[in-house]
């Protein structure tokens, strides 16, 4: 297996400094000595290696986490939750052509053309892995992968994730992560003070949808746990007053109809909130306002552009620059998109989370993402 360790936890102890406990596989080898590279490509030396035996009840001793106190060779603590032994042992992983798999899905043309100036990159069959089964192809590759490709429902995302972890390759993303941050109930509770307010229910059922609307005021958005429909603005996404049960029935039941096999999860009703528009979408009517996606890598800024428009600049003050810092720092999974827009009063509020390997580049060119990776 590939030198790929995940942080389980980290605590400083007064006199020694940070510990990080760590998940290895049992046929690695770790020694008093060793390099390590965190994601950002800081480098540390293993200083002390500690056991925790009988504090995680009856496990295998394979199954035992391990502490490691670290020098830090560049002069900083472990960004993000990876360490890994070799700098340069990053891939990436995308979806070959449905009719010919041994060429790049033609949506990730440009990205994979970009990517593979600097890094591995391999190809799978998404059609073989929707009925479970993992065919790659192209270019062998083996240790930490990030996958770029269409969105995957949890369940699928973690057989995924096992079957090619018995190849040796690591997704950047462990499933727990990859689900927390691709639905929209496992991130809400957690920033719920600086987004829309939403409710849900669990089923997809209009009737349970429509008596979750009970008692609620003003206009809302229609979803999913994942998507919404927002190019049918009118017809399946937009209600503009959630007290008129007819309008919240069709719009309801047009979203649910029209999401068919795509449905995630449940029916969420997201408050309708007033953002600075910029235009309206010149097919769907959908008004577009200021809204900036980021990609965040190892609780750090990756990038940020502008979701709508190419050329419009990015218009973000350094306190609101350092107020995304904040947030990007309390992310609990390695790799991922917060979708930001401007309310009306000129603040940011977030609109969403996504997994940032199967999330959209938007207006970012793909160069310059590839080349945003610190390592």
């Amino acid at each position: 297996m590939p030198d790929v360790f995940r942080i389980l936890d980290r605590f400083k102890i007064t006199g020694r400094g940070m510990v990080y406990t760590i998940k290895k596989d049992k046929d690695t080898i770790i020694c008093i000595g060793d390099n390590l590279y965190d994601l950002c490509g800081n480098q540390f030396k293993i200083k002390e290696v500690e056991m925790f035996r009988g504090v995680f009840g009856e496990v295998g001793i394979d199954e035992i986490p391990i502490g490691i106190l670290l020098e830090l060779v560049n002069g900083v603590e472990v960004e993000g939750n990876i360490l890994i032994k070799d700098q340069k042992n990053m891939n990436f992983l995308f979806c070959s052509h449905p009719l010919y798999p041994n060429k790049v899905d033609e949506d990730y043309k440009e990205e994979y053309q970009a990517a593979s100036n600097t890094y591995p990159c391999a190809l799978f069959s998404y059609e073989d892995m929707e009925v479970g089964r993992l065919s790659l192809y192209g270019e062998e590759i083996c240790g930490l992968t990030i996958y770029r490709g269409w969105m995957m429902r949890p369940e699928m995302y973690r057989h995924f994730y096992f079957l090619l972890e018995k190849k040796g390759i690591i997704l950047i993303n462990t499933p727990e992560e990859y689900e927390k941050y691709h639905l929209l109930p496992g991130w809400y509770n957690d920033f719920k003070d600086k987004t829309l307010e939403s409710v849900w229910e669990t089923q997809g059922k209009l009737e349970d949808a429509i008596l979750m609307s009970k008692g609620l005021e003003g206009p809302y958005i229609v979803k999913d746990y994942v998507k919404s429909r927002k190019h049918e603005w009118y017809e399946a996404c937009f209600i503009k007053d959630i007290k008129d049960i007819e309008n919240v029935s069709k719009v309801i039941r047009n979203f649910i109809g029209r999401q068919g096999s795509s449905f995630v999860g449940g029916v969420v009703l997201r408050k309708f909130e007033k953002l600075k528009q910029i235009g309206f979408h010149k097919r769907s009517g959908m008004p577009l306002s200021e809204e900036y996606r980021v990609f965040i890598y190892a609780g750090k800024i990756l990038t940020i552009s502008d979701y709508w428009m190419e050329e419009s600049g990015i218009e973000i003050s350094n306190k609101e620059y350092q107020w995304i810092e904040l947030i990007a720092k309390s992310i609990k999974s390695n790799f991922i998109t917060l979708d930001l827009a401007r309310k009306e009063d000129g603040s940011l509020i977030i609109m969403e989370f996504g997994d940032g390997q199967v999330s959209g580049l938007q207006q970012l060119e793909e160069g310059m993402f590839y080349q945003s990776f610190p390592i």
